[in-house]
């Protein structure tokens, strides 16, 4: 009877209620926090791979210019060269892929090219379509001439670290375009 009466007044007190208030605060902030750190790695992320996509583009242009015709009379360049007796579009853009690779340090994996942080995945870029869009060889009027410019649209995929596999990764479709102007013409 008297370790059931001492039982019940432990359980009737107020002392330590706070243990528990204190323990929802801590895990309640440690669930922010890690949100606030995740939310922030994929902005990292998600900026990095934009910034190095422009990279990309941009290098995909320059590695052109061997193929640009020399228009320094008209003002304009282009990627054409001459067949017998025509000209013909001479790009390309297939160097692209290439450049993807080293610029990021990807592997291709049948549904893109991915980057691994030991055996983890930090993003795999997908998708990925590029146009270069060569200038006319002869512009209809002075002043109308375009860039040689590359457009890149491309899917890049993020897994979350937050959510432990329940939440579905994170994909962002982006573009970007970069373009070539001749340095002294």
């Amino acid at each position: 009877m008297e370790v059931i009466h001492k039982v019940r007044s432990i359980l009737k007190s107020n002392k330590g209620a706070s243990v528990f208030w204190i323990a929802f605060v801590a895990l309640s902030l440690l669930v922010i926090v890690s949100a606030g750190y995740e939310y922030i790695r994929l902005q990292i992320i998600a900026q990095g791979t934009r910034d190095g996509m422009d990279a990309v583009v941009t290098k995909a242009c320059t590695e052109n210019y061997a193929r640009l015709y020399d228009g320094l009379r008209e003002g304009y360049s282009g990627g054409y060269k001459k067949d017998s007796a025509s000209w013909t579009e001479d790009v390309d853009s297939d160097i692209v892929y290439t450049i993807l690779d080293n610029q990021f340090g990807t592997q291709p994996d049948g549904s893109g090219h991915s980057k691994y942080i030991g055996e983890n995945l930090e993003f795999r870029i997908s998708g990925l379509s590029v146009q270069m869009t060569n200038t006319p060889f002869a512009p209809d009027a002075a002043g109308s001439e375009k860039k040689f410019t590359g457009n890149a649209s491309y899917t890049v995929t993020v897994p979350l670290s937050f959510g432990w596999g329940a939440i579905p990764p994170l994909e962002i479709p982006m573009k970007t375009v970069a373009g070539y102007t001749a340095k002294f013409s």
